[in-house]
């Protein structure tokens, strides 16, 4: 996402000393500060109106403690660099999501998460300690023993409470990460869904699921760490890894060009049914039958500017609600297909997000969730809109808590009304305590927190 800023208002200090020389300069002005990272947030929760403020030029590795297992960096290292960084130790983040951009003074306070289904999924909730510029431009440092009433709220900070300059993250020791696939249809599934819930809780690490409206095809990507004594990868696994490691994976660069290539066919419904079964059907099934290794820090791809070439509508469910709202989003998405001639190309993303309650505003802070997760190719398609819009009424309807960063339209109105309510209040009791003035919000989140503030 990209916004426009007024000349000169866009800032990059170097240290701490500069960060609290913009931030006093800006108070003294009136100017609203939002901080923003790599950008690659597709709601308005960054966007600022006054003064922006980015870290790249802090991003420095200050130290890792390998009898504690963290690591301590400047918030504009980004995840790649962290992960390229600790590899060579042995050590990786508890936590590796694929956008291997994302600075980690943003997703220190975000809903940034992964797909374990063995333990917690936020790269926040890793989090034990932070510094940062408050909004007065005085200095705080915040952790399990210093001002720790603040560390469930910063670990949502969303940018709200200051300017985030260093962050302190559980690492863990590296395992191998063994990813096969399993292939179902969406009917069966559900039918048994607590039985297979279960079995793939108890088989695999992590689940990564693609589930493809049009056909009702699951395709289930499934990790397991391996124990580092393990036998080491054959040929052809170490080949697939070394793919994998320049972000030539099956989803980013195997289905999404087949995908694009298809819908820019435009072809007729029966022609289209017929290139979905040909272009996806068939190399799905083949995929189903690999087996591979690869390292996890591998996962951290950095990818082009421009991409990915999707937009996510990232919406999560208590997973006791997940089997009726799946089937309302089939038959939305049935609904959309027959009035419409609106499809899925891209298919939606299904992953589970244990029960966290580290961050104030965890989205599983009540109990494990699981996303329905819709994508599409263009995101500025009128009809992908009225679908996103029409998603948030059922969404809201069981349950739904829609993503910060990526949910857009009309889910600004639902998130806080969808959250556990004493949590939200005492979020937004620290964000005013610590920000009276209202420095650092942005019109993205006076709306979200409209009626609350």
């Amino acid at each position: 996402m990209s916004f426009t800023v007024t000349d000169g208002n866009i800032k990059s200090p170097a240290n701490v000393s500069e960060i609290q020389a913009t931030v006093k300069d800006a108070a003294a002005k009136n100017l609203p500060i939002k901080v923003y990272g790599a950008t690659h947030s597709t709601t308005a929760c960054f966007e600022g109106s006054g003064i922006s403020i980015s870290l790249r030029k802090m991003a420095k590795i200050l130290s890792i403690d390998k009898e504690k297992l963290t690591v301590t960096v400047q918030a504009g290292v980004t995840l790649h660099e962290l992960v390229s960084h600790l590899k060579p130790l042995g050590l990786q983040p508890p936590v590796i999501l694929e956008m291997g951009p994302y600075h980690i003074g943003a997703i220190s306070g975000t809903h940034a998460n992964d797909t374990s289904v063995t333990r917690g999924t936020q790269f926040s909730s890793y989090c034990v300690g932070y510094k940062l510029v408050t909004p007065s431009g005085d200095l705080l440092e915040v952790s399990e023993t210093q001002n720790a009433e603040y560390l469930p709220a910063l670990r949502s900070h969303f940018g709200l409470f200051g300017v985030v300059y260093e962050v302190t993250v559980r690492i863990l020791k590296s395992q191998p990460l063994r990813i096969n696939y399993e292939i179902t249809h969406i009917d069966p599934f559900k039918a048994n869904f607590a039985k297979n819930v279960h079995a793939l809780r108890t088989s695999y690490d992590q689940v990564f699921g693609m589930l493809f409206p049009d056909s009702g095809t699951l395709l289930w990507q499934c990790r397991k760490f391996l124990d580092p004594s393990a036998p080491k990868p054959g040929p052809i696994e170490k080949l697939i890894d070394k793919v994998e490691s320049k972000g030539i994976n099956i989803y980013k660069d195997f289905l999404l060009p087949l995908v694009k290539a298809g819908t820019e066919l435009h072809p007729a419904r029966p022609l289209a049914e017929l290139l979905n079964k040909s272009l996806i059907e068939v190399p799905i099934r083949l995929m189903a039958h690999s087996v591979y290794t690869i390292d996890p820090g591998d996962r951290a791809i950095t990818w082009d500017e421009g991409n990915p070439p999707f937009e996510f509508y990232d919406w999560v469910f208590p997973e006791e609600k997940w089997v009726e709202m799946v089937q309302a989003f089939l038959k939305l998405a049935g609904r959309f297909r027959d009035e419409h001639d609106f499809t899925f190309p891209i298919p939606t993303l299904i992953y589970y997000i244990n029960k966290d309650e580290a961050s104030l505003l965890s989205r599983s802070r009540g109990g494990n969730m699981i996303t329905v997760d819709p994508q599409y190719t263009d995101p500025n398609d009128a009809t992908w809109k009225k679908f996103r819009l029409a998603f948030n009424e059922i969404a809201i309807l069981h349950g739904g808590i829609p993503h910060i960063n990526k949910t857009r339209d009309g889910a600004i109105n639902h998130f806080a009304k969808q959250q556990d309510q004493t949590s939200v209040k005492k979020y937004l009791e620290l964000r005013k305590k610590i920000d009276p003035n209202g420095l650092f919000l942005n019109d993205y989140f006076r709306t979200l927190y409209k009626g609350y503030l």
